[in-house]
């Protein structure tokens, strides 16, 4: 429970710039509660957390948006004086050679590097995503404000028809009588979506989720078509007409 807890903490001192305030609070003031109540489970965790996923997410996901934009244009601006000269001629070879920025700070070019040269690797960009994400700050509260509030607000009409599918998740998990354990796997790919806004799982798949009524339904069918194979047939040799 404390790694969970830990994580909440996480998604409180990480929330994005222009983050409203009482909202910021409310995840305090619940985020206290948490750490010094001994009687809260994990499961109350994960409920409160997923409340304040849904505040969260939209901003997190225009912050990205923003970060990502500002690595392909001025990511190398932060990152180059991090490096020894030795380094630079290494990183040159391999943007040479088809590299990307993406590609190092992923993780993907690693095998181009050795093992010192891939601590001197980490070491730049740590230092350079602070400075980066200093800068993204600064964009965001100043120039970029206007446009960065629309994004926000785009991704909350987006997660408006997430919040809509899961709704329709829930209603056919409710509704399921014939396969007890469908049901429970639908509620299962609704959680793991949750859990996605708050950081307890993977990136939320968007795509994924407009997917999933209509794969659940397919599951059904398949189980309906598959009920009675497994039975045997009895037949009545006696009297059989």
């Amino acid at each position: 429970m404390q790694s969970t807890i830990a994580i909440f903490k996480y998604l409180y001192e990480h929330l994005p710039p222009l983050f409203p305030a009482e909202i910021a609070d409310k995840m305090k003031h619940a985020l206290d509660h948490l750490e010094h109540d001994s009687s809260v489970t994990l499961h109350e965790i994960e409920k409160t957390m997923i409340v304040f996923g849904y505040e969260v997410w939209p901003w997190n996901e225009a912050y990205s948006e923003f970060l990502n934009i500002a690595e392909g244009k001025v990511g190398e601006h932060f990152l180059l004086p991090k490096f020894s000269k030795k380094m630079k001629e290494k990183y040159e070879d391999f943007m040479h050679s088809g590299g990307t920025w993406r590609d190092l700070h992923s993780g993907r070019a690693v095998a181009f590097f050795k093992t010192d040269e891939r601590s001197e690797l980490c070491a730049a960009f740590l230092e350079a995503g602070k400075e980066l994400h200093a800068f993204v700050d600064r964009e965001i509260v100043g120039l970029e404000k206007e446009k960065y509030l629309r994004q926000v607000n785009s991704f909350k009409n987006i997660l408006g028809e997430i919040k809509k599918r899961l709704d329709d998740m829930r209603a056919l998990a409710d509704k399921e009588q014939d396969h007890p354990t469908l049901a429970g796997e639908i509620r299962e790919r609704v959680k793991m979506f949750e859990h996605s806004l708050c950081l307890l799982a993977p990136a939320l798949d968007y795509e994924a989720v407009c997917q999933s009524v209509d794969f659940f339904h397919g599951r059904k069918k398949d189980l309906n078509c598959m009920r009675g194979i497994n039975v045997p047939t009895e037949v009545d040799f006696f009297n059989d007409k």
